[in-house]
């Protein structure tokens, strides 16, 4: 009888270890699920503009930032990024191509005087994007006006043209239950109504309950119905009313109420069903999956002993900071509903800026994010402006757009300017009325593929037509607009191969052939290049809103600004202190982070080459025996002692190979910036950062007098435009450049270590502007305000 019982005992642990393996096996393959999906890293941009509403013959100006998804900081090492500029019909007018360095970019499309008015839309895409389903290129819409063609009118949309009540079961919806309604009220194109409440009418026209809706519209509210057709959500609006049937109620499933900011630092997760649900699933396993992209939680749970509600309290250092997406799946994996939820960081940051100077023709600023090496942009114009729209800002783009279906664009800033619980209950709402862009059944089932390569720079492939092997030679790869001074191997069939070229667009590039030993022969030749086209292959089409009028109105009545078409006005810079007044590029991007040197003739007869120069501000500089150019750093912060390498840039545009330095003299360098101890963020084993700007002529070129053969390289890398504005024949009393003019625009913006900066602006206005900041740290963390100061 003992052994009997002993081996009932064993049959039972041993069924019970089989259960919790398979439990346990369960939780690892949705686990592994999502690390599929989500293995490849996936980038999003943001786009901060000078303003949304242009005249023709204006230009549009932009800086850029690319957000790692992964590791929530700048995605550093994106550096090939596109920007289409597409009409109405989604028809690409000009593509770009615009170098990204250490995680931003900056650019500028100029109007052409024959666009006609209208909607016009910018969309910024990599070509490592058309390797997922999903859409993760950002668009943005800007209006442009032609005066022959008139204004358009959707500028002065009617919001009341078109009422939107949009209301989303919050999981489901069943009967014999208390279900969350949330409720989203629009006019037309998403425009927000001056209307405070909703109202719940049963069939019989009574109301049975209010609906507070905040200034975006948003609301919710509670309701057990068994009969959903018996209930309408209505609003009145100028005397007008207008209402939406509840969505169809099933009979059985399970609803959840998710609440991530009533106790602090705790989300509650409340999981209910109803009796005739219960009977059906009594005992049954089911699943609440939490994800952030490849970041994933798995909890099991089950209804059991009549009790038609369970309750999950989990701490948020076990979820993950953002965007949660939380979904039910049963024991086959199927969805049985989903929502949307955010976990707050521990804090955040607002800028300080204080108006420090003020004389006839310049006014300076300094600010404070408390955030050092922040990358900054800043965009000044009127008060009253009517050309910013504010549809989106740097935290909706890389922390809510990404996740949320539909290109849902929202300014993010309202719910993270402070960490109130009035903000994260508004931020909730919102997060209620949307559904997540990844589709449960691709993540089951169709990971993706790296179809497309992630381009670093341009390719260049070379055939030499000759006979003979030229193996054990190499060609030298030199343009003088392009900075190279490159050099690659020829291959046994005669080919070389040269990647990560950094060049400019229209760059001259010339290539001579080099056996060890001999001279140089001068080479004929077409090669290929690849990774400067690269279309998109989720193209933008945009769809009319039919309450928008799309046309034009030439009579209307709205002023615009006055130019003097015959002249631009160039940014004033002016700076501080006798010595940063003589070094012409102490404000580019980052250069208030290193020591800056204007060269001298006595630097010049000191230092007769600039690697002499370099060596002497505290880099090794060696050179191989087949001619590559090193330098390092004397620090090494690598385990394996591996010594640092610097950043080097000349005349902004980044070498990728030394090489191009190898006798250049100092006498033809104007101004260097350098730092040897400043951290590259993000950058494996990178310290230092070198910047030189060459005098007109200056360089490798100027050292040969033999003409070359060169091969034209089309489509390469924008080149960084200087911000000019257009000059306004009248600016302080007219109301066209109040409505639409700008005051300045500074895109490259670095604060110090301390986090401060500063920047100024020509004083073309008095009375009261807004300041526009937008910018994102190494660390991640990012800034987008607008203040209002009186000049």
């Amino acid at each position: 009888m003992k052994k009997k019982i002993k081996a009932l005992l064993l049959c039972i642990a041993l069924a019970n270890g089989l259960a919790s393996f398979a439990q346990q096996s369960k939780k690892e393959e949705i686990a592994k699920k999502f690390e599929d999906y989500f293995l490849l890293e996936r980038e999003n941009i943001h786009a901060h503009f000078d303003k949304n509403v242009f005249l023709t013959g204006e230009s549009v100006w932009f800086k850029g930032y690319v957000f790692h998804r992964k590791y929530n900081i700048p995605f550093f090492s994106c550096v090939n990024i596109f920007a289409n500029l597409i009409d109405e019909n989604g028809t690409v007018l000009e593509t770009k191509l615009l170098y990204g360095n250490l995680g931003d970019f900056t650019g500028n499309f100029k109007l052409d005087s024959s666009l006609k008015s209208g909607k016009y839309y910018i969309q910024f895409y990599t070509n490592w994007m058309n390797n997922f389903t999903e859409d993760e290129s950002s668009v943005y819409d800007i209006t442009v006006i032609n005066e022959e063609t008139g204004i358009p009118a959707s500028l002065t949309k009617n919001a009341e043209a078109e009422i939107n009540i949009i209301l989303k079961p919050e999981g489901n919806f069943i009967s014999d239950c208390t279900n969350t309604i949330a409720v989203h009220v629009t006019g037309c194109d998403n425009t927000p109504l001056n209307i405070d409440k909703a109202i719940v009418l049963n069939n019989k026209g009574e109301e049975t309950k209010e609906i507070t809706l905040n200034k975006l519209g948003y609301g919710k509210f509670d309701i057990s119905v068994n009969n959903s057709a018996d209930y309408t959500v209505q609003i009145e609006l100028n005397g007008n009313k207008y209402s939406q049937p509840l969505p169809p109620i099933e009979a059985k499933g399970i609803i959840m109420d998710v609440n991530s900011y009533v106790i602090a630092n705790k989300t509650i997760i409340k999981l209910k069903t109803n009796s005739f649900t219960y009977n059906e699933i009594k005992g049954k396993k089911y699943y609440v999956v939490i994800n952030k992209d490849n970041k994933t939680s798995v909890i099991d749970f089950s209804f059991n002993d009549n009790q038609l509600e369970q309750t999950i309290l989990l701490q948020n250092k076990d979820l993950f900071e953002g965007i949660n997406t939380l979904r039910i799946l049963d024991t086959n994996l199927n969805e049985i509903g989903q929502r949307l939820f955010y976990v707050y960081p521990e804090n955040t940051i607002n800028t300080d800026i204080k108006k420090t100077f003020d004389d006839n023709g310049t006014v300076e600023f300094k600010g404070k994010v408390n955030s050092s090496s922040m990358s900054l942009s800043v965009s000044v114009l009127p008060e009253n402006t009517i050309s910013i729209t504010e549809k989106e800002d740097i935290y909706g783009d890389f922390l809510l757009s990404p996740y949320i279906n539909g290109q849902v664009k929202t300014t993010a800033k309202q719910y993270f300017s402070d960490l109130s619980r009035t903000s994260k209950y508004e931020l909730d709402l919102f997060l209620m009325c949307q559904t997540s862009k990844y589709n449960w059944h691709s993540i089951k089932n169709n990971p993706p593929k790296q179809n497309y390569s992630f381009d670093i720079g341009l390719s260049l492939k070379g055939i030499i037509n000759k006979k003979k092997s030229l193996k054990g030679h190499y060609v030298i790869i030199s343009s003088f607009k392009g900075l190279l001074n490159e050099r690659a191997y020829v291959t046994d069939k005669n080919e070389f191969y040269i990647n990560n070229l950094i060049v400019p667009d229209s760059c001259n590039v010339s290539f001579s052939l080099v056996k060890p030993g001999q001279k140089p022969e001068p080479l004929k030749l077409t090669p290929q290049v690849s990774n400067n086209i690269r279309p998109f292959n989720k193209p933008y089409k945009p769809v009319k809103v039919s309450c928008v009028d799309y046309t034009s109105n030439p009579d209307s009545k709205i002023a615009l600004p006055k130019y003097n078409s015959q002249s631009v006005m160039l940014e004033n810079i002016t700076i501080d202190g006798d010595a940063k007044k003589s070094l012409k590029y102490a404000r580019g991007s980052g250069n208030g982070l290193l020591r800056g040197y204007k060269i001298s003739e006595d630097d010049a007869i000191s230092f007769f080459y600039l690697l002499d120069f370099i060596r002497y501000h505290g880099f090794d500089v060696t050179k191989t025996p087949m001619g590559d150019i090193n330098i390092t750093g004397r620090t090494v912060n690598t385990f394996q002692g591996q010594p640092t390498t610097p950043m080097v840039y000349m005349n902004t545009w980044q070498l990728m190979s030394f090489d191009v330095l190898d006798g250049i003299q100092t006498s033809e360098v104007e101004e260097l910036y350098i730092n040897q101890h400043i951290a590259v963020p993000g950058v494996d084993n990178k310290m230092g950062i070198i910047k030189i700007y060459l005098k007109p002529g200056g360089g490798f070129k100027s050292k040969s007098k033999k003409p070359e053969v060169s091969f034209l390289i089309k489509k390469g890398f924008e080149e960084n435009s200087e911000f000019k504005n257009a000059e306004y024949l009248s600016t302080y009393d007219d109301i066209g450049f109040q409505n639409f003019g700008l005051i300045d625009w500074h895109p490259t913006i670095i604060t110090d270590d301390k986090g401060e900066f500063s920047f100024s602006i020509p004083k073309l206005y008095s009375g009261k502007v807004k300041i526009l900041i937008e910018g994102i740290a190494p660390d991640g963390k990012m800034v987008s305000e607008i203040k209002t100061v009186n000049l």
